[in-house]
């Protein structure tokens, strides 16, 4: 066998050897799995990491009754309101807004994201996966 033929084979195999290991091991996804994120989500252990500004937007009760330390409540009924104290707080020192509603389940955090990306096109905003649930574990 030429030895160019067998150079080729070589790499062949070490190739489908690696992509073979990565996908059992884990370290690729494999193809056809849904991504472990929607878009425009984020991750507790990713949002620790970062300098925030949380936003809440679960009830007024349920925010009064706990809440992250310095969030700012806006929902779809105190929208005015709350649109008005973000954007304060916002504009004196930008940086990324996190959303949260009360479980992984709960689409209001989603909502409320993509309202304020209309609202502050140049802030990075994200809705926190697992929501209040993820926080309180």
């Amino acid at each position: 066998m030429p030895r160019f033929l067998r150079e080729i084979l070589t790499i062949t195999a070490l190739t489908i050897l690696g992509a073979a290991f990565s996908l059992c091991s884990g370290l690729a996804p494999l193809p056809w799995a849904e991504p472990v994120l929607a878009p425009g989500e984020i991750q507790l252990i990713d949002a620790r990491a970062l300098d925030v500004l949380w936003v809440d937007a679960r009830s007024k009760a349920d925010f009064t009754a706990g809440h992250i330390p310095e969030a700012i409540c806006l929902n779809d009924e105190h929208w005015e309101t709350g649109v008005i104290e973000l954007m304060s707080t916002w504009l004196m020192n930008p940086r990324t807004i996190i959303v949260y509603c009360g479980s992984e389940s709960c689409g209001a955090s989603k909502l409320i994201a993509d309202r304020l990306r209309e609202s502050l096109p140049n802030a990075e905003i994200y809705s926190l996966k697992g929501g209040w649930d993820a926080w309180v574990q």
